[in-house]
């Protein structure tokens, strides 16, 4: 379950609200407490702080079982699922296989200390793209002007 999943159901119990701040998931009762502190990147247990067991039965059995079936799903969640990134490829329209402009997808790089060589693949094929990721597109423009990068660039969900 992704971290914003997690917040839209726990709101959906009207005795509770939750918001995340700083990394970390509060959640809090009717007088604006916060009863439970749970790291966005927490794995067990053990790494969230449940504050006095007093505020916790103010919710109420039914709202606290539900609190609970919703924070195991969310520990069952691999770290990776609960912080998506978004992917990304890189296409230029080039006249390589003849005098007609073709999309092609970058398949492969060559970096040394001062360069960048894209490689494209065939013409319109995306199954070899390379998939980057917003941090390795904004690594590159040391290498180029970020709006060129950006111009080359497409999300993964427009191409599949």
């Amino acid at each position: 379950m992704k971290i914003k999943e997690f917040i839209e159901k726990v709101n959906e119990n009207e005795r509770m609200e939750a918001e995340e701040v700083d990394g970390v998931i509060a959640i809090y009762n009717d007088s604006d407490l916060a009863v439970v502190e749970i790291p966005c990147d927490a794995t067990n247990l053990l790494e969230i702080k449940f504050v006095e067991n007093y505020y916790l039965y103010s919710f109420g059995k039914p709202s606290r079982e539900y609190l609970s079936a919703l924070i195991e799903e969310f520990l069952h969640t691999s770290i990776k699922e609960r912080f998506p990134e978004k992917k990304y490829v890189l296409s230029a329209m080039r006249c390589a296989e003849g005098p007609v402009p073709v999309k092609q997808y970058v398949d492969a790089m060559n970096i040394s200390a001062n360069n960048v060589e894209f490689h494209f693949g065939f013409a319109n094929e995306k199954a070899d793209a390379m998939e980057f990721t917003q941090k390795k597109l904004d690594s590159l423009s040391d290498f180029f002007p970020k709006a060129a990068i950006d111009a080359m660039k497409e999300p993964m969900e427009d191409i599949k």
